[in-house]
């Protein structure tokens, strides 16, 4: 059986673990975003005690990125690889790689954010910020990328 035809209703599933994780994920970033701006105004103490607590949110990211990768195995698994890989083209391959990135990116915020718990703050907490700036624009990109690929 050719792999197009392993579909059997499996893509409309996939598509919407795929838009809900699209949600989680970026959302997230997002939310932190306006977080960050909201604490401006506090003092150091106060934004550290705070952001610690919001940090529970970058559950919701973790999720969301699961839930993309899950899907988007999904998408290539009913439509097959080949086929994917040909319709999506150059921008497909690059978000592809910026996946892989972003994966990097939220995996070295969950060890920054463990040692910042661990510390009360301290100076991993000053990086997150950064990271997670960038893993909003690579997020952002991806959607981007994804929107062009399969127009």
């Amino acid at each position: 059986m050719p792999a197009a035809r392993l579909d059997s209703g499996m893509y409309e599933v996939f598509l919407i673990l795929h838009f809900l994780g699209l949600a989680l994920g970026v959302g997230t970033s997002f939310a932190f975003l306006t977080l960050g701006i909201s604490t401006r105004s506090m003092t150091p103490e106060q934004r550290t005690e705070f952001m610690l607590k919001a940090a529970v949110l970058s559950k919701n990211g973790s999720i969301g990125l699961a839930l993309l990768i899950v899907s988007g195995i999904g998408f290539l698994v009913t439509r097959g690889v080949g086929e994917v890989m040909r319709w999506g083209g150059g921008a497909f391959h690059t978000k592809l790689l910026l996946v892989a990135i972003l994966a990097g990116l939220v995996g070295y915020l969950q060890v920054l954010l463990k040692k910042a718990r661990l510390a009360g703050g301290g100076p991993s907490m000053a990086t997150i910020p950064k990271v997670s700036r960038i893993a909003l624009i690579v997020s952002v990109t991806i959607v981007i990328l994804a929107v062009i690929a399969f127009k």
